[in-house]
């Protein structure tokens, strides 16, 4: 796997206006192996930034409760110059900080989050992409064709700062990628979202509460994603994989993945990409399609709970209908909070072991031509929105 210069897509967004009301994200998806039982996990790993400008020597979370009732309200309450009910007993901020987030997606997954001051970032002209730490011993990095980093919080943390809302544990990563199939980058609603490595391989290690992982690229089914903007959409409809095989005839399509993320302006991105053939249906032209997509809880299925992710999507030339499944067992809730602040959180519930069917038509004349039927396993599957906390 060589060094790659730097996409444009890829690089450092906050600038201007963004430093002070604004985020970027990088997520890298990987399945890994234990290197003892074989058993299979999906691990995540993602580099979130929130408003670097507001304070960038200190990190600064929203959900941290801060008391704003002062010793002078109070006497004034007692004394009854003042109102009990008119007091505010917390003052509301707009957070700034970097958070790296790792983690699995599976039943009892978990994710370690570590904050960092924004004047810790560095980025390169080369290779590097984003790098946040102060030593090597909380070194975490990510160039264009590796990452490597360590997230480590006790359990006694997490009780002196319920607002990191993360789980304890440590995980420790080294690992090397390359994109395979890149699709372009799409803005809705004040978000740029770049799939540019929606079939990426990985190879290295990951231990995570000293189990130690081992990534290969046959078996890594791996993905790469950057977005940005001034606001986290207000709903989350994801779903992506590059484990794909043709029903049709069994074989496994080695050159091919899909990628659906929404909700921008009421629309979703919908890119396929089957044996060299690709198809791009953009949120931002959603006018100019036939689109239904809905996500569905069927509490009565015999294995459990299961939630139904369904898309179709179509053109003058392509239809593409997609079926995507994930039981609740599987899924694993985690927050964003917003740039906006005002505790709003983007609340997310997501899954690494999803399958599913995607069928992909040609309209010829008048006829629709299947040209693949494929099934989906190991499917990223998310799905949320943001929550604003009662007055």
């Amino acid at each position: 796997m060589t060094t790659q210069k730097i996409n444009s897509n890829e690089k450092y967004m906050l600038k201007g206006s963004l430093k002070k009301s604004g985020y970027d994200r990088w997520r890298l998806v990987t399945t890994a192996s234990h290197i003892s039982t074989g058993e299979e996990r999906v691990f995540f790993i993602e580099f979130y930034t929130v408003n670097p400008a507001i304070s960038p020597s200190e990190c600064l979370l929203g959900y941290k409760s801060r008391n704003k009732v002062t010793e002078e309200d109070l006497h004034s309450a007692l004394a009854g110059s003042l109102s009990a009910k008119n007091m505010k007993s917390e003052t509301l901020v707009q957070p700034s900080f970097v958070m790296v987030r790792a983690g699995v997606l599976c039943e009892n997954g978990k994710h370690i989050d570590a904050y960092f001051p924004s004047d810790q970032i560095q980025t390169g002209k080369t290779d590097l992409l984003f790098k946040v730490g102060t030593d090597e011993s909380n070194f975490c990095s990510l160039t264009t064709s590796s990452t490597y980093g360590t997230v480590q919080i006790s359990k006694a943390d997490l009780i002196e700062s319920p607002e990191y809302m993360c789980q304890s544990g440590k995980m420790t990563w080294n690992l090397r990628y390359e994109k395979q199939i890149s699709f372009p980058v799409s803005k809705g609603s004040g978000v740029f979202w770049a799939p540019s490595g929606a079939r990426t391989v990985f190879e290295g290690r990951i231990v995570l509460d000293g189990e130690e992982y081992e990534v290969t690229a046959p078996k890594s089914c791996g993905y790469f994603e950057k977005s940005w903007g001034k606001s986290l959409p207000s709903r989350q409809f994801h779903l992506n994989s590059s484990n794909l095989t043709s029903i049709i005839n069994g074989k496994t399509l080695e050159k091919s993945c899909f990628v659906v993320d929404g909700v921008y302006g009421g629309g979703i991105n919908v890119f396929v990409s089957l044996e060299g053939r690709t198809v791009l249906f953009y949120a931002s032209k959603s006018k100019r399609y036939d689109v239904n997509y809905e996500f569905t809880e069927n509490p009565d299925s015999e294995e459990g709970t299961k939630f139904h992710w369904s898309v179709s999507i179509s053109d003058s030339k392509y239809v593409v209908d997609i079926d995507g499944y994930s039981m609740d067992t599987s899924m694993f809730i985690r927050g964003y909070e917003c740039p906006e602040g005002k505790r709003r959180l983007l609340k997310t519930a997501g899954s690494g072991s999803g399958t599913g069917e995607l069928r992909l038509y040609e309209k010829i004349r008048k006829n629709l031509v299947l040209i693949e039927h494929v099934h989906i396993a190991d499917m990223i599957a998310d799905y949320g929105s943001i929550e604003v906390p009662e007055e």
